[in-house]
């Protein structure tokens, strides 16, 4: 484990995004004039993503090893055909939307509140809302880069006849010349095309996971055997922290980061803990106060839902329900592999005494099984 940081209050208060800190671009991409696109907004929180602006707002540039972002529709609001060369995974905290996957939209799924879908690689998608009211999807992005996006043929020449077009570097041009300008994007043709990904309904189906679809875990963390620490896991990709030797998650593929359902009662928090990967929380249900540090350097955040809130590698941090029903949250880390917890001193001298402590794996297990005298 690394040694832990400590986070300046200054540093903290600016990794809290809350929804009033948001900024909406509605010209990010080249398909933004098409009359099924009018009003779609995108939102850059963590990196730069796939925007094709320049003059993009993004909230925090700190690299974290994936990127997150929203877009936010109304009924009726397509979001074009494209592809992602590195993970891109929406998740729907509003409304309702249809996924339409293939260069033609060949094939669909749809996917309302509380519902992962994470589009494979190399694979046209695009999506919209088919809800009565207007729509949010959280989208996280692989790498720090990732290598920008594939329009659908059929886009960017509809996209040109609205005068948008995509220079080579793949910043936006804008012209009222009806003649294509030179160096820009051209469409692809069909030998291209030849190599873009296919997948079947039954493959699609697999990477879309539901709140009924979730395995809870209420023993997934060492603190969890302590009265206060009423908590469950519930990993939706690779295992995050999950300190459960039994959990299993419904999506395995490498995607540079992991995503996880974290619940907590009313009162109870995960305990003070450290991790070596940036951490991203996206708050959901209920009412959280989620701190950083130990000791006289501690300092609080209360974000409200829908908030996005950073936490650097190795900085003490604590999540804890201050509402009166259970709080829902979704951690993001980065990382492919299981996140090895390092828990505050008296957590595991608490779960100690009470018989609790971790196999050579890392995973909770009785002392009794590991030849451990009790204290």
């Amino acid at each position: 484990m690394r040694a832990p940081v400590v986070v300046r209050a200054e540093d903290f208060a600016r990794r809290v995004i809350q929804p009033s800190d948001f900024v909406a671009d509605t010209e990010a991409f080249v398909d933004v004039r098409l009359p099924q696109s009018a009003g779609k907004a995108s939102y850059s929180f963590i990196g730069p993503g796939v925007s094709q602006n320049d003059a993009q707002t993004v909230n925090l540039t700190e690299l974290h090893g994936f990127q997150i972002g929203a877009a936010s529709m109304g009924h009726g609001v397509v979001n074009n055909q494209h592809l992602h060369f590195t993970a891109e995974v929406l998740i729907c905290t509003r409304g309702h939307w249809k996924v339409n996957i293939g260069e033609h939209a060949e094939q669909h799924l749809e996917i309302g509140p509380n519902t992962i879908f994470s589009a494979p690689n190399w694979v046209f998608r695009g999506f919209e809302n088919i809800g009565s009211d207007d729509g949010w999807l959280f989208t996280v992005l692989g790498g720090d880069d990732t290598g920008g996006i594939i329009w659908a043929p059929d886009v960017l020449r509809d996209a040109a006849q609205t005068g948008l077009y995509l220079r080579t570097d793949y910043s936006l041009l804008d012209t009222a010349n009806g003649e294509p300008p030179e160096d820009v994007v051209l469409p692809l043709n069909a030998e291209l095309l030849a190599g873009v990904d296919t997948y079947s309904d039954t493959e699609l189906a697999a990477r879309t996971v539901r709140m009924e679809d979730l395995q809870w875990s209420d023993k997934a963390l060492l603190s969890s055997v302590l009265g206060d620490h009423t908590t469950a896991l519930a990993p939706v990709i690779g295992y995050g922290l999950t300190e459960d030797r039994r959990h299993r998650t419904p999506i395995s593929t490498p995607h540079g980061f992991s995503v996880e359902w974290l619940r907590v009662a009313p009162g109870s928090s995960t305990g003070v803990h450290s991790l070596d990967h940036s951490q991203v929380v996206l708050v959901g249900e209920g009412q959280w106060e989620i701190a950083v540090n130990r000791g006289d350097d501690v300092v609080s955040a209360n974000p409200t839902e829908g908030s996005v809130v950073s936490i650097p590698p190795s900085a003490w941090r604590n999540l804890k329900n201050v509402g009166a029903v259970d709080a829902f949250a979704l951690l993001v880390c980065g990382s492919d592999q299981r996140a090895a917890i390092q828990w505050d001193s008296e957590i595991v001298a608490a779960a100690e005494a009470l018989g609790w402590g971790h196999d050579a794996a890392g995973y909770l297990a009785p002392l009794a099984l590991l030849g451990r005298p009790l204290q």
